[in-house]
């Protein structure tokens, strides 16, 4: 930011140039550059703080104390991994994320903050969330046309969705995370139709605001952040366990294999 208003500065205030630019015209310019250059989230800020939080109360109460001791470093990291998302390509966005995967568990060993640890954990989260991002990926360009329209319809609606946890068993984390997230974005392309139904039932693009709450769309929404919350649960609890973690009374965890499927989150 400071760069760009320092261009601008020279080149409306330089004696050299004589240029006067005016304030209202400089302003759209410096947001217009803004807006080429950030990269746009895949969730709205109210959606990613709601993933957030149910992904911390799903979380072994032991790690879920230091997560929340520390929350704006969890939520700095989450926030990171999710802007980083336009710039890398979905290959990439895996390789971070088993980074974080395979990484964290050796931060304790060299004397790491707990900050710097909720960190971690809270990129780790960004990548898996932004994995479960089905209209960030494949052939049909018009994924990307509604892709922003449709977080904002999620934003809108999220006061009124229900998160359901998968369960640890369905289907299973074991080993690396970048297969088991592959894995998942395999099995989105029905999730990104059935969006992608809403907005062009007849061929010609609907607004977003005449789909009603029993729509594809919303129930879309529903599975693919829950799916987000509940693959963040899963990688934080392997985690977790590695570092030697305490596991006991985490929510939904029944180590023999008795693990429930679509347990509600509120």
């Amino acid at each position: 930011m400071k760069k760009i208003l320092a261009c601008f500065h020279r080149l409306s205030g330089s004696p050299a140039r004589r240029l006067a630019i005016p304030k209202q015209l400089r302003l759209l310019l410096i947001a217009a550059v803004l807006a080429l250059t950030t990269p746009l989230l895949a969730f709205g800020p109210a959606t990613v703080k709601r993933m957030t939080d149910v992904t911390v109360r799903l979380a072994p109460p032991s790690l879920r104390a230091i997560l929340l001791a520390n929350r704006d470093q969890l939520e700095r990291g989450v926030s990171e991994a999710l802007e980083s998302q336009g710039s890398i390509s979905f290959e990439e966005l895996l390789a971070e994320a088993q980074k974080e995967f395979a990484g964290i568990p050796g931060l304790p060993s060299g004397q790491v903050p707990l900050p710097v640890i909720a960190y971690h954990f809270g990129r780790l989260a960004g990548f898996v969330f932004a994995a479960n991002d089905p209209l960030a990926r494949g052939d049909d360009k018009r994924a990307i046309e509604v892709r922003e329209d449709y977080f904002r319809y999620v934003e809108r609606k999220l006061p009124l969705m229900v998160f359901s946890f998968d369960g640890y068993d369905a289907p299973p984390l074991k080993g690396n995370l970048k297969t088991y997230l592959a894995e998942r974005q395999g099995r989105e392309a029905r999730y990104r139709d059935g969006v992608l139904f809403c907005y062009f039932p007849s061929g010609t693009r609907v607004a977003s605001e005449t789909f009603d709450d029993r729509s594809n769309a919303f129930g879309v929404a529903q599975v693919i952040l829950s799916h987000a919350v509940s693959d963040a649960a899963k990688a934080w609890l392997q985690v977790w366990q590695a570092m030697d973690g305490d596991l006991s009374a985490t929510p939904y965890y029944r180590p023999a294999g008795k693990a429930g499927e679509g347990d509600a989150v509120h």
